[in-house]
């Protein structure tokens, strides 16, 4: 008797087992067709576990909101899902999302390795290695210093091939295309040029630590090297610090013109969001690319995905203040089928400087490193309290 009655546990636990690995198969595929990449999922429970890439899902919010509510609709039993969402293939953010009453409720925080063990090593589903986004990114440069015309002016194309070989790896290479322009005593504005041509990778010194190292050629024309520290202190609060080692590159008539990579900048940095107000400050200061010792505060409005802001500078003696904004300009969801997507950059950013021509200008002062093309204060924007409150905003219906 005892005998059959182990075979028939092992039956019931062998049969169990098989519907589960069926559902969680059913899962990932349905994730995938709506365009999540290294998904992984596993449940123990009425809780699922799972991370994911939500490549295709603009902002840093609304892939977890819409895996979220598939998930929900997958494993209907299902009270909790832990996700971990990740960025070129680290993890960036903790999802804790609960049910209530048919309804869910998202907190977010940094807390990811509790879910990535639960997962175990099973491997991906849906690999993000090698496949490569062709994003056309427009560059719009203004310019009203003069009394001879209205504006300056300088309109390029610039197509950004980028991709990831391995964890934390991002490799970029932007040439830009000048279209108009009646700038001329900057050389560099009539030649076809490299914008950035960078080797990034970041590192996962916890979950709260990250760094990123990059190598190449960055934006503004300057090669070298830099180096960036965020330690997320809580989830309103990152602090960080940026160090470079970098020298100028100047398109010519036949060929490029380098300098040697000699002048160091080395800047602190902190970023603060206050989630009942939706304001975002964020202050930076030390040694600029060009030398010039100074700060710079900036304070920026969050309207959904849009973000308004503006800021000050007094580097070097001199002063300077403006405005930026980020807005939406890609769709919602941009899918990567195959190896390949052309797409639009996820955002428009666009930064005007109040002083133009003096000293500051003249000197090239207040200039930071900026290794890649895509970042503004909405894209790649892992605050964690900014992440939930937009995702919960998601969740309800508020924000679509």
């Amino acid at each position: 008797m005892m005998k059959k009655r182990l075979i028939v546990f092992a039956c019931c636990a062998l049969m169990a087992a098989v519907a589960t690995a069926t559902e969680v198969g059913e899962a990932a595929a349905s994730l995938v067709r709506l365009g999540f990449e290294d998904i992984r999922i596993s449940l123990a429970g009425s809780t699922v576990y799972v991370s994911v890439e939500p490549t295709a899902y603009r902002g840093t919010f609304r892939g977890a909101g819409v895996a979220i509510e598939e998930l929900g609709r997958l494993f209907p039993e299902a009270t909790a899902i832990e996700l971990a969402v990740t960025e070129y293939q680290s993890p960036q953010v903790a999802v804790h999302a609960r049910r209530y009453e048919g309804e869910w409720k998202a907190s977010v925080d940094y807390a990811t390795d509790a879910i990535t063990a639960a997962l175990g090593q099973s491997s991906a589903e849906h690999s993000s290695t090698g496949r490569v986004d062709l994003t056309l990114y427009p560059m719009v440069s203004l310019d009203n210093h003069r009394f001879d015309i209205l504006y300056e002016y300088i309109v390029s194309i610039a197509p950004s091939l980028e991709l990831t070989l391995w964890r934390g790896n991002r490799i970029t290479l932007q040439p830009v295309f000048p279209i108009a322009t009646n700038v001329w005593h900057e050389r560099s504005n009539a030649y076809i040029r490299i914008g950035v041509a960078s080797v990034s990778q970041q590192l996962c010194l916890g979950e709260r630590l990250k760094a990123t190292i990059s190598g190449g050629m960055f934006m503004n024309n300057v090669l070298g090297f830099d180096a960036a520290l965020a330690y997320r202190v809580g989830q309103s609060l990152t602090l960080g610090l940026q160090a470079g080692l970098v020298g100028d590159a100047y398109p010519g008539t036949d060929n490029y013109e380098f300098d040697n990579p000699d002048r160091l900048t080395v800047l602190g940095k902190a970023s603060y969001y206050h989630a009942p107000t939706r304001l975002e400050a964020g202050l930076t200061g030390g040694r600029f690319i060009y030398g010039d010792y100074g700060a710079r505060l900036d304070i920026t409005r969050h309207f959904g995905e849009y973000a308004i802001g503006i800021f000050g500078i007094l580097t070097g003696g001199e002063h300077n203040a403006g405005f930026h904004f980020a807005i939406p300009m890609g769709g919602k969801r941009q899918m990567r089928k195959g190896a390949f997507r052309l797409m639009l950059p996820e955002y428009f950013d666009l930064e005007y400087n109040m002083v133009t021509y003096d000293k500051y200008a003249a000197e090239r002062m207040g200039r930071q490193n900026e290794t890649r093309p895509d970042v503004n204060r909405s894209a790649h924007n892992w605050q964690a309290a900014y992440v939930e409150q937009y995702l919960q905003k998601y969740l309800e219906g508020d924000l679509k």
